[in-house]
């Protein structure tokens, strides 16, 4: 083989090289961000279901206008599990026309997401990696 022929192996070698070692260092961070947006996801199922309820006037299946209900055995009254292959999940209601949905992620231990909901809205959903929401 001729120089230029060496030189030009060698080079793809070293940019196929650098590609995985790249490859090899993003993989962890999205996989990390795929299992957020999936806990993410499952706080807005949640969201809507709560709302849904809330919205009925049913005395007997219906919130009648509050969130008040889900204090005991929220989830059950919801038709939905507390834990997932992704991860465990809690309710917290402070008041009756607000709703938070904590959620930890089972796969990481410091993936977090909190979602509140007032009245019929999401108000916001906070997603940590680092540990700081947990189950309360």
């Amino acid at each position: 083989m001729g120089q230029q022929q060496l030189l030009l192996l060698v080079l793809g070698i070293v940019i196929v090289a650098i590609a995985i070692l790249e490859a090899l260092t993003t993989i962890p961070e999205k996989m990390k961000q795929s299992e957020a947006d999936n806990l993410v996801n499952r706080h807005l199922e949640l969201a809507s279901a709560a709302v849904a309820r809330k919205s009925l006037r049913d005395p007997y299946n219906g919130g009648n206008t509050e969130y008040t209900g889900l204090d005991d055995d929220g989830f059950t009254k919801l038709f939905m599990e507390s834990t997932t292959h992704r991860g465990t999940f809690g309710l917290n209601v402070p008041s009756a026309f607000k709703l938070e949905i904590m959620g930890e992620s089972i796969r990481y231990s410091a993936i977090g997401v909190r979602t509140s909901v007032t009245n019929y809205d999401v108000a916001s959903t906070v997603v940590r990696f680092d540990g700081s929401i947990t189950i309360e």
